[in-house]
């Protein structure tokens, strides 16, 4: 038994199945299938990262039930025919070979899918009708079709079978096929798998039974929505009745889930939720089931996992976006050596690949998705000595990259503590673990014995003493002020300046001029201080590259508290008690004690140029090469040192 974390780590039956620990990995759209649904290497490699990690049960990803129709998205998994056997085998071994139990889940889209994803095909639900998120028109299933795609779940499961899983788990929550079923809110269907709970119900049972059916030995979990979180959708009362005809019709484990597609932040959620918000939901299962239930979402600290398990709230506790940014999470908590787990941020960047179609990628973990791409081990053959100016994110993973290469490190920072603007942006509200991220860094360059030069300007002088073979600048970037009528006055401050303490201000009119990330956020940050708060946008969008969700979140917050966004707008000329702006051709004043500046920022790579003839290899990194975010700086850093281990042979 653990000594820390003794819940945690008891073994534990789902069924007949024993797992080593209560620690579930959630299944997680990677998008890393080849293209016609079929394992890829890179699939293998990332599954059994985690499972290697230490997880009990592996729950992979969304597996197609049916050619087309089915997907939600590219490079998805299919399990519609035995052709796909082969490649399923391979992860399931890959996974089972370091020791976790393995689940593959079985999908079907329904209405939440559209055309371009499905070969031109028009979507599928039980009633015609679409989705406001995706606004596709999906065709009603006629009732011979029902049964048709109840013996794809059949034959999937089958398949899944013959691959070698210990189970499967059929995804009825966040508004896909059998969710629509369920729900009252899609499933107006007048035949037996519509109107009365019984029926819209009818659907899941009638392939859970045949499952059983067919494949007794095969253990089943069940993904549900235990509230849709939409207005006339499944909610607690129905879900319960669900849980207890899930039990008794033969289902070994419910994964209990929430929210859809409409719901907008309640299935996949931003930084802004609190830890274990939904824990509740698997609580009341809990109450009228005795099989083992799963709960998850937005945990994070081991203790709090722990103690879920010791209130009996749930059997199991799955993990999604923790795992993606640490697959060694469970290792690490299992001796104890929380300090050491880099920590999800919750800037769900991860989510965001998906959206666009591309492969899974995670901000604080460069591997993830990159896990055949990126080589942890290749020594250099060499010996070679490395010069990082700047200690930010780029500078920082630059230089423990490096160092696991084998190379000597030395870094220099100008500043007395390390990791750049990380310490700014983890001050607005809900982003302390960006602090827990650079903490983090901090100590990963530590335990990397990198030479350190703290509070040390570089210069071009320096580079004569320490006579580098390889010059890497990470020197970050600086804010920019427009050279604009008034621009310095006494009044105006950059954001930069707010976040860092510098600048108090409370109980004033502020004006934001810029509605970036930045803006929006320091806009966020001076709202508890009892500011009264405009932005103002040249665009036509505020914090348009952000992460959807969180950005969600953001302009919710904003327009919770009153703050007049004001978008279009092109600052004319700042004054001692006033801003004058131009919209759509008309000008006026706006009212302001201060103006805080976030225009942006821009590379500070001077040095770049002078240095080109005094060493064998400069590169540019991070936000000094352009100016982006954390994660093109962190995996630039990663990346270099494949880079330069290559270039030392």
């Amino acid at each position: 038994m653990n000594d820390y974390f003794p819940e945690l780590f008891r073994p534990g039956y789902i069924g007949n199945l024993w797992v080593r620990n209560r620690i579930v990995m959630a299944p997680m759209a990677t998008h890393l299938a080849y293209i016609n649904g079929e394992v890829s290497e890179a699939l293998i490699a990332h599954y059994a990262a985690r499972a290697r990690g230490g997880v009990g049960l592996v729950i992979v990803e969304a597996a197609c039930v049916a050619p087309l129709v089915a997907n939600e998205g590219f490079g998805q998994l299919y399990i519609s025919h035995p052709r796909f056997v082969l490649g399923l085998n391979r992860l399931n071994e890959a996974i089972r070979a370091n020791g976790s139990r393995t689940f593959i889940q079985l999908f079907h889209a329904g209405r939440q899918t559209s055309r371009l994803v499905c070969g031109g095909e028009q979507p599928v639900a039980p009633s015609a009708i679409p989705c406001t998120i995706m606004k596709e028109m999906p065709r009603e299933l006629t009732n011979l079709e029902v049964k048709q795609v109840i013996n794809e779940f059949i034959a999937s499961a089958q398949y899944a079978h013959l691959a070698g899983f210990d189970g499967i788990e059929l995804h009825a929550a966040h508004g896909y096929l059998i969710n629509q079923f369920l729900s009252p809110h899609t499933n107006l269907r007048s035949d037996e798998y519509g109107g009365s709970l019984q029926n819209r119900q009818r659907f899941l049972m009638e392939i859970v039974t045949e499952i059983k059916e067919v494949l007794p030995e095969l253990t089943i979990s069940v993904r549900l929505n235990i509230d849709d979180f939409i207005q006339g959708g499944l909610e607690l009362e129905e879900s319960l009745e669900i849980c207890k005809c899930l039990e008794k019709s033969g289902v070994d484990i419910i994964n209990c889930s929430s929210g859809t597609y409409e719901s907008g932040l309640k299935s996949i959620e931003p930084a802004s939720y609190e830890e274990g918000w939904r824990v509740y939901l698997a609580e009341a299962v809990k109450k009228v089931v005795e099989i083992p239930v799963i709960s998850g979402g937005m945990i994070r600290n081991p203790d709090f996992a722990n103690q879920v398990l010791v209130d009996k709230k749930a059997d199991f506790i799955f993990l999604g976006r923790s795992l993606l940014a640490d697959p060694e999470w469970v290792n690490k908590v299992r001796h104890n050596e929380l300090a050491d787990i880099r920590p999800c941020i919750s800037c769900n960047n991860c989510i965001a690949n998906g959206f666009k179609g591309l492969g899974i990628r995670c901000t604080v973990n460069p591997f993830s998705g990159r896990e055949t791409m990126l080589n942890q081990e290749k020594m250099v053959e060499k010996q070679a000595r490395v010069v990082i100016v700047g200690g930010g994110p780029a500078g920082m993973q630059a230089a423990v990259s490096l160092r696991r290469h084998g190379l000597e490190v030395i870094l220099y920072e100008k500043e007395a503590e390390l990791g750049g603007f990380m310490g700014l942006a983890g001050v607005p509200p809900h982003k302390e673990q960006v602090l827990a991220l650079r903490n983090h860094m901090v100590r990963e360059l530590y335990k990397s014995e990198v030479e350190l030069v703290l509070n040390h300007e570089f210069t071009r002088d320096i580079l004569g003493a320490t006579k580098p073979d390889v010059l890497v600048l990470a020197t970050g970037s600086k804010a920019i002020r427009p050279a604009l009528a008034g621009s310095n006055q006494s009044n105006c401050v950059e954001a930069v300046e707010v976040l860092g303490g510098k600048v108090e201000i409370s109980g004033q009119k502020v004006v934001v001029i810029g509605g970036g990330t930045t803006g929006c956020e320091v806009a966020d940050y001076l709202l508890p201080r009892g500011n009264q708060v405009t932005i103002l946008e040249a665009g036509s969008s505020m914090a348009a590259e952000m992460e959807r969700k969180n950005r969600r979140a953001l302009m919710n917050s904003l327009e919770d508290a009153g703050v007049e966004k004001r978008t279009g707008a092109r600052v004319v000329e700042i004054m001692p008690d006033s801003v004058r702006i131009e919209v759509a051709g008309v000008e006026e004043r706006l009212s302001a004690d201060w103006v805080v500046w976030a225009t942006g920022f821009k590379p500070q790579n001077e040095l770049f140029s002078m240095v080109q003839e005094e060493v064998p290899f400069v590169f540019l990194i991070g936000d000094a090469l352009k100016v982006r975010g954390f994660k093109e700086a962190i995996l630039e850093g990663e990346m270099l040192g494949n880079t330069i281990a290559g270039l030392m042979k």
